[in-house]
């Protein structure tokens, strides 16, 4: 049996505009807050923070002298720090997670996760094995062998190429949200099942012209019909068929074309030729028209055109503040989606996913059903 687990926790920060600031923050809270819950569970035998945030490293220094402190610099490259991680600190058990992820995890959680480690050999854990944004692997020092990869996403197929046998973690909120955007920290906060420093940090949190509260009422409304477009997965669409009341129209496309290179999406991407074709405000009453509600993962249309805007334009748009983007079309997109009468959401990739999940599960305590429909109970044969 193996002895114990390494934690790594890489938090990245960056940008000074007001919806950047946000994130940081939040990044930061629950950075700190995934580092003291894995501080209480004996089976981590070491924690190591990856960050270039002058707030965790001054906290690192000043209070975790426990927790060792690697620096990211400009010219940061996540898979070769890693793989010098574990080649300096000899590590054989790895626990990876990234700063905006798990903000749902508690201590019982982690235990699991060092458990399954500790008791097998040659295995991988992943949130999600397509595109990790956490992950544990059992004889780590195996993927030193080979390339180190961009970013965390693809660690789960490095691991496997690796030799490592596939594991995921049952897909749900708590395993698959990630504070990915400004916009992800609502629903978290409305949910109010966050802890720690990152519920302190959400209380200042507002919804703004966000229409997320318009929209939870439809998943409990049989009458409601809510259309989702983007890099929508099959398990997140089959876990709102089964615990939302509504009908749920699924626009899936861009699955693993993600990475903002300003590599044009394919031809066949209808969100974005739909958008090219009719324009913003054409393609929002266009797509909006399907359903009562529409969740749009406007990252898909920024691949499409080949065009990422900056960290601060794409966060500004998320939460509806057309008045701070400066690309035209990403200018009149937000406030079509702000103006739209029904509810219109924006976001990337964990708005439609953990996200999702999350308000999936809220809506039931939130709001009261607006029609004769109820929360199914499952039946296992």
């Amino acid at each position: 049996m193996n002895e114990g687990v390494t934690l790594v926790v890489a938090t990245g920060v960056q940008g000074n505009s007001r919806p950047e600031r946000a994130l940081n923050q939040a990044l930061e809270a629950n950075t700190l807050d995934l580092l003291e819950i894995a501080g209480a569970v004996s089976g981590f035998e070491r924690r190591i923070l990856i960050t270039n945030s002058e707030r965790l490293i001054n906290f690192s220094t000043s209070n975790s002298s426990d927790v060792s402190l690697e620096r990211s610099s400009r010219n940061f490259n996540f898979g070769r720090s890693l793989f010098d991680i574990i080649r300096n600190y000899n590590i054989e058990n790895l626990f990876y997670i990234g700063g905006g992820s798990g903000p749902l995890l508690e201590k019982k959680d982690f235990e699991k996760i060092v458990s399954f480690l500790v008791r097998t050999s040659g295995t991988l854990l992943a949130n999600n094995f397509y595109s990790a944004d956490m992950i544990g692997l059992s004889s780590a020092q195996e993927i030193l062998k080979l390339d180190p990869p961009e970013s965390d996403n693809g660690l789960g197929w490095l691991a496997r190429d690796g030799g490592l046998r596939p594991h995921e973690m049952t897909r749900r909120a708590k395993t698959q949200l990630d504070l990915d955007t400004p916009v992800d920290l609502i629903p978290l906060k409305l949910s109010g099942r966050a802890d720690g420093r990152l519920k302190e940090h959400l209380s200042q949190v507002t919804t703004g012209n966000t229409r997320i509260r318009d929209i939870l009422p439809q998943f409990t409304d049989q009458e409601s019909r809510l259309v989702v477009g983007g890099r929508i997965g099959a398990s997140t669409w089959s876990y709102m068929e089964k615990n939302a009341a509504c009908q749920v129209d699924v626009i899936s496309e861009g699955r693993g074309s993600y990475g903002g290179n300003g590599k044009r999406g394919p031809e066949s991407f209808w969100l974005g030729k739909s958008l090219q074709d009719l324009g913003p405000e054409n393609f929002i009453r266009s797509v909006g028209e399907k359903g009562t509600g529409f969740f749009l993962d406007s990252r898909v249309l920024f691949d499409f055109l080949g065009e990422w805007p900056s960290r601060k334009d794409r966060f500004s748009s998320d939460l509806l503040e057309p008045n701070d983007v400066e690309p035209d079309y990403l200018r009149d997109l937000t406030r079509a989606a702000r103006e739209y009468p029904k509810p219109v959401v924006l976001g990337g990739h964990s708005m439609i996913s953990g996200s999702l999940y999350l308000m999936t599960d809220v809506a039931w305590k939130l709001t009261e059903p607006e029609s004769v429909n109820i929360q199914l109970k499952t039946f296992e044969l």
